[in-house]
């Protein structure tokens, strides 16, 4: 047996943090560029739909797959003398397989409203994007275990870069809908092999996973349906209101999608982009946990108060001036999706504590209830204006996940996870 690499020196928390968060900025402007260039490069309301619907579609699915890099983040621990785990390796070609599946059977039996236009190339192209990103996820659930900040900066900053090139070309070029998912989608398995490519000689051998692959399993399944929850939240919305807005105006849907894109992309992105940084920094802090999350919920809440505030009356000029006046949204609709996007963004703190110490029921339970109101709202058959369903489903739903992640963490903030005995 080859003798194992040393277990490399992992980098300082404040260090991982500031590289995570430039990363996250970058990925963040590049896709923000995307968001605000395909209205005015798209031919009217319902190109962008159409857009925004396979993007969402993604990116729901990704948020998802996201619960596969928490729990790798969970498991994984340095440790100098290890032999090469191929529980990390037989993990993701498992559910690599059920990804495939899935998308086959979704692009079988819904593909239709789920991915309109050539529905069999948008279907390549998601499994494709979503294959990419699972080996994203466990590479870089690897590297946040073993604090290998950089590498996970450089995992983002790639895949951002090379998406921002291809997809503002294929608007400016005037690509079809599917070169224009294609676009969307492989720039995933192209930072994998880029960051493996760098990384595999000082990976391979310098970490242990702390449970079996069955728990491995287990775990993350709970965790990816939290994440699911979280991105039917998220990305997950223009999705939603594309299929609930029944004879709703195209223009009228594509100003509230562009809106809830826009405004929520700041303020929940870059705690996104924190949930396996925060898991790691939760995962050793024992009784401290709620003393930790309490400042940091305080100071989100303030910031959103105030980003609310000016969206009131900043808001609808902005989404005027980004649509070239296609698109018109009211001020209290503006003020409504910040608040919401503000709920939603500490529920991503509270969810990162619950998770480092094990909980994934609770968790669960939050994104879950959360994502079940939400679908709820948008389908009520009451005669509620659209709109006025929209603003219930933005606010009620992350309140009240966000009230169930506080009470567990508060009720048991001392709870340490379980280790189990490694298993070949």
């Amino acid at each position: 047996m080859a003798t194992a690499p040393p277990a490399m020196k992992a980098e300082s928390a404040g260090a991982g943090l500031r590289a995570i968060l430039i990363a996250t900025a970058v990925a963040g402007i590049i896709g923000y560029a995307i968001q605000l260039l395909a209205p005015s490069l798209l031919p009217g309301g319902s190109a962008y739909v159409t857009f925004s619907m396979y993007w969402s579609t993604l990116y729901l699915c990704v948020a998802a797959l996201s619960g596969l890099q928490q729990e790798i983040t969970r498991a994984s621990h340095p440790a100098a003398e290890s032999p090469p785990d191929a529980r990390v390796r037989d993990f993701a070609l498992i559910v690599i397989g059920v990804v495939v599946a899935a998308v086959a059977l979704v692009a079988l039996t819904a593909g239709g409203a789920v991915l309109p236009g050539p529905t069999a190339a948008l279907a390549i192209a998601l499994g494709i994007g979503l294959c990419g990103y699972v080996l994203v996820a466990v590479l870089g659930g690897v590297l946040y275990g073993l604090r290998l900040w950089n590498a996970v900066a450089w995992l983002t900053i790639i895949d951002a870069v090379i998406r921002g090139i291809l997809v503002v070309a294929g608007l400016l070029a005037g690509w079809s809908a599917q070169w224009i998912a294609f676009a969307i989608s492989v720039p995933f398995g192209l930072a994998f092999l880029a960051v493996w490519a760098r990384m595999r000689s000082r990976v391979v051998g310098a970490f242990r996973v702390d449970v079996t692959l069955r728990r491995l399993l287990i775990n993350a399944a709970g965790t990816v349906t939290a994440a699911a929850a979280m991105g039917v939240m998220m990305n997950g919305m223009p999705l939603l209101l594309g299929l609930t807005a029944g004879d709703t105006d195209r223009t009228l849907l594509a100003g509230l999608i562009l809106t809830i894109t826009v405004t929520r992309a700041p303020l929940v992105v870059p705690l996104l982009a924190l949930q396996s940084y925060l898991i790691s920094i939760f995962r050793s802090a024992g009784r401290a946990v709620m003393r930790r999350i309490l400042p940091i919920l305080a100071a989100v809440a303030s910031g959103v108060a105030l980003v609310a505030v000016a969206a009131w009356f900043i808001g609808p000029w902005a989404i005027s001036f980004i649509s070239r006046g296609q698109y018109v949204v009211t001020p209290l609709m503006m003020a409504t999706i910040t608040v919401g996007a503000g709920l939603v963004g500490m529920m991503c703190i509270t969810g990162p504590a619950l998770v480092a110490t094990s909980r994934h029921v609770p968790y669960t339970a939050g994104w879950v209830s959360a994502a079940l109101l939400t679908i709820a709202v948008l389908a009520l058959p009451v005669p509620l204006p659209f709109e006025a369903r929209l603003g219930l489903a933005l606010i009620v739903p992350p309140a009240v996940g966000l009230a169930v992640h506080v009470v567990a963490v508060w009720r048991h903030p001392a709870v340490d996870p379980a280790v189990e005995t490694s298993a070949a």
